[in-house]
């Protein structure tokens, strides 16, 4: 019985109660709205409902959409939660109401959205945390690009940062369910105006709705699945207390022995894993015959490691006397569904006395297909190197014999005839756990003769003429021969342990040693002086800084040879291991290791050994592969550092800067308004009235951009708090145009307004700020005499305000339009700050709208700008 069986009994035990405790988490996961992730969460609740559960609505979701509504309408919804906010009710998810309804089953839809400002949490993830606290089933729906680990790599290629996200460790103990839509299908839905309202879907489709971009965010979000479903299955089988027999996905471990058949393993188990597309680990088993090995054994065993390596395999080396036991225990700790293992030609009755390690591995391996790779030649005997101890060992297990015989011969009048077989055990003993194998099996030799010799009428004789006293002697031999195997075991594991713990103790001090430095220079100097010391060699650490090679960390080896150069070159570019005792520029005198993290290759650590041995001895090929990896991450933690510090400096700069902008601003502002009144007081006429038409545009032009410094000082600290009112949207244009000059002759602005427009709550002097720049941006990019068409429409209780010119539109590449100091090409011929567009964002967002932009059919760009009527947040990309 495993010895550690109560203490995982006790884990597995803590861990079903935590989870007895805690309500279930399901969440619908999609790649993009209009899936239908809140259509289908709507679905299993009726369901769920039918069968009896207790199942409410907490808050759903329906954007408009009949079936959606439709499946809502027959399941009890919890009446929503009034929050005042600006001057403005609100309505929010009412959480206490839930925590005293405590239905088995809740709906909380958009996991991702941000609770009014007053909210008992700030987030509704944090929401269903407390519900699931409180042993509530809770059913959400989520899109990929709001959970936080993969938001970066969504905002890498859609162009988009989404600001509200969702925590992973709230996803870690869910049930995942994707919804999963193809592109084509989702586009066919956006442009039948399910996902979003027709002017609305195609802006979305030129910029966030493409096919490329809805492929990748697709495959993300299955890979997401996939991993989740991968952890979930680990933790139950943890709690279950099972052995792991259940796979999910694929993975294979190799058998790595050190005959020369092991290069011919390596290379199959890398093509199986290619095949499944599966992660695989090399491992080598350290029994007491392994460690004894030498010779070319050694070198072929560091080889196939090598090789191992390099084909992209993690290596792992483990201590245990039963190889095939271990490597079938290995498995299903690594979870392997694939095992390959080599087996060379033997006799039938070398198999039937040594045992088959093939055949262990497939009797004991359970859910997992065993790969047996027949090779065509028998590994050679291991050789054993001369042990200069042997003769050694021999002498004191005989003298540690003789004497407890002396002693016992001395003593043998006191002692009783039955006593004396078994206090020869105690040399036999002694000799097995202080000294080595054989000299135990000496000392059973000698015990035994020396009781029959001594001993045993008739005396100093080997005759026996007693039957008793034969089986006496053959018991004392068997008890002697098993014993003294048993305490050599013991020694063995001991021995064994003991190694395991000076590795353990040896990356425990290296990486607390690495974790303590804040320097690239001395870091690079105390890993490759403990790297050094730890592995018997020479070591350097090379980095490329502007096309240079750099050595670091070794005062004796600061230049390389032109061939090492390139081996390091090679390691740093490629990403593989080079130089001496690898595949590539072998005749280097160095060996690279290149050091891989999540930032790149931050350089590669050289190791070297004078003598023409061998660079890495093979037990500690796993060893260096340790140091490489906590050498790696030194580094990268000393450049995530320096890009910290550096962010602060940019961060101190910025708001420096904004504040000297808004300080500039400010005290330009009265004398500009002075020059102002003054060109407006000068009549245009006369032989000057070309001048001061100039004066009063540039004058005019210049106040713009004055204002534009002030308001971006004022979102950089985050001072835009919104005064809400009830504004009529039909009188913002006509006051937009007057402050543009644009309703008078002569003006280019043509507006279109809808009379039947509803009152919009809003912040009037924010919305004007947003009209005018994008107004003056379209006038600034059409050449005269074009006209610049506004419209104002409201529907679908929005009001949505279109821009449209006959300028030369958006270039292809247009994603960050809407960035600060963003200018198009050829925009110096227009003038601008670069920072209106980027005010016009920023504002819109502040009042719950969105704003987006495309081109036009027949030339020219089309920008929309779409507030809620009733002043509540809109613009996030959570949907059904």
């Amino acid at each position: 019985m495993d010895d550690r069986q109560p203490d995982r009994d006790a884990e597995r035990f803590l861990r079903l109660a935590q989870s007895e405790e805690r309500g279930r988490l399901t969440v619908y996961l999609g790649a993009a709205p209009g899936v239908g992730k809140t259509y289908r969460m709507l679905q299993e609740a009726a369901r769920r409902r039918a069968e009896g559960v207790d199942v409410v609505v907490g808050v759903a979701e329906t954007h408009g959409r009949g079936e959606t509504a439709a499946l809502l309408e027959p399941l009890e919804t919890l009446p929503r939660r009034v929050v005042e906010y600006g001057g403005h009710r609100l309505e929010e998810f009412d959480i206490d109401a839930a925590l005293e309804r405590r239905p088995d089953l809740i709906l909380v839809d958009e996991l991702a959205h941000t609770n009014v400002p007053g909210s008992r949490h700030p987030k509704r993830w944090q929401d269903v945390a407390e519900l699931l606290v409180a042993g509530i089933d809770v059913a959400t729906t989520v899109n990929i690009q709001h959970i936080e680990s993969l938001n970066d790599v969504v905002a890498g290629f859609t162009h988009v940062r989404v600001r509200e996200t969702v925590p992973d460790n709230i996803l870690d103990k869910a049930e995942l369910i994707v919804v999963d839509l193809p592109p084509e299908a989702l586009i066919e839905r956006l442009q039948s105006g399910k996902v979003y309202l027709p002017e609305t879907a195609g802006q979305a489709m030129a910029n966030f709705f493409t096919p490329t971009k809805l492929a990748a965010l697709r495959e993300l979000a299955l890979r997401f699945a996939a991993r989740s479903v991968d952890r979930r299955l680990a933790a139950q089988l943890l709690t279950s207390g099972d052995d792991g027999s259940f796979l999910a996905g694929e993975r294979l471990m190799v058998a790595v022995s050190p005959g020369k058949g092991g290069v011919q393993v390596v290379r199959y188990a890398k093509r199986v894993a290619d095949q499944f597309h599966a992660p695989w680990t090399a491992v080598v088993v350290e029994s007491g015959s392994a460690r004894a090995v030498s010779g070319a054994q050694r070198e072929q065993l560091a080889d196939n490691l090598a090789l191992a390596s390099a084909l992209g395999a993690s290596l792992m080396t483990i201590a245990a006397d039963d190889v095939g036991k271990a490597l079938a225990d290995q498995a299903r700790a690594l979870r392997a569904s694939q095992i390959v293992i080599g087996k060379s030609r033997r006799s039938r009755w070398f198999e039937r006395w040594h045992g088959s390690i093939a055949q262990e591995v497939i009797r004991r391996a359970e859910g997992a297909a065993v790969h047996v790779v027949p090779l065509a030649e028998a590994d050679e005997k291991p050789q054993r190197p001369r042990d200069p101890y042997s003769q050694r060992d021999n002498l004191l297990a005989f003298v540690i014999v003789a004497a407890t015989v002396g002693l016992l011969h001395l003593l043998r009048p006191w002692l009783p005839f039955g006593a004396i077989d078994l206090l020869l055990l105690i040399p036999v003993i002694l000799s097995a756990t202080l000294l080595r194998m054989r000299a135990g099996l000496w000392s059973v030799l000698w015990a035994a003769l020396s009781y029959n010799f001594f001993f045993i009428p008739p005396l100093h004789t080997l005759t026996i003429d007693n039957p008793q006293n034969l089986v006496t002697f053959a018991v004392l031999a068997l008890v002697a021969i098993v014993v003294g195997g048993l305490a050599g075991r013991v020694r063995r594991q001991a021995e064994t342990s003991a190694g395991v713990a000076r590795l353990n103790a040896s990356l425990a001090r290296f990486a607390g040693l690495m974790g303590s430095l804040s320097g690239s220079e001395e870091t690079a100097r105390v890993a490759c002086r403990e790297i050094g010391g730890l592995l018997d060699v020479e070591a350097v650490i090379v980095a490329l800084e502007d096309d240079r090679l750099v050595v670091r960390g070794n005062d004796k080896y600061r230049t390389l040879d032109v061939i090492d150069q390139t081996a390091a070159r090679w390691a740093i570019e490629r990403g593989e291991a080079t130089g001496r005792d690898t595949g590539t520029l072998n005749a280097a005198d160095w060996q690279f290791h290149p050091l891989r993290t999540a930032l790149g290759t931050m350089g590669a650590l050289g190791v070297a050994r004078p003598s023409q041995q061998r660079v890495i001895r093979p037990d500690d090929a796993t060893l260096l592969a340790s140091l490489v990896d906590q050498t790696a991450l030194a580094h990268e933690r000393l450049v995530l550092e320096a890009q910290a510090r550096q962010v602060g400096t940019l961060r101190e700069r910025d708001r420096l800067r904004g504040a000297l902008l808004g300080s500039v601003a400010h005290d330009l502002r009265t004398p500009l308004t002075s020059v102002i009144a003054a060109t407006e007081a000068i009549p245009a006429e006369g032989r000057f009235a070309e001048e001061v038409r100039i004066a009063r545009e540039e004058s005019r032009r210049l106040q713009r951009f004055l204002n534009d410094l002030l308001e971006a000082s004022r979102i950089e600290e985050g001072a835009i708090e919104p005064r809400w009112e009830s504004v009529d949207p039909t009188d913002v244009l006509p006051s937009v145009l007057r402050d543009l000059r644009q309703d008078r002759p002569g003006g280019r602005v043509v507006a279109r307004i809808d009379s039947d427009c509803p009152l919009l709550r809003t912040d009037p002097l924010l919305l004007r700020h947003v009209l005018i720049n994008v107004i003056d941006n379209a006038l600034k990019y059409s050449p005269p005499p074009g006209e610049v068409t506004v419209e104002l429409a409201c529907r679908d209780g929005q009001a949505v305000f279109r821009v449209l010119d006959r300028g030369p539109g958006l270039p292809a590449q247009s994603d960050a339009l809407f960035e600060r100091f963003h200018r198009l090409e050829g925009s110096d011929r227009v003038g601008g700050s670069g920072l209106g567009l980027w005010i016009a964002k920023n504002f819109t967002e502040a009042l719950g709208g969105t704003i987006t932009a495309g081109n036009r059919s027949g030339g020219g760009a089309a920008f929309e700008v779409a507030l809620p009527l009733d002043g509540t947040g809109a613009g996030k990309m959570d949907d059904a």
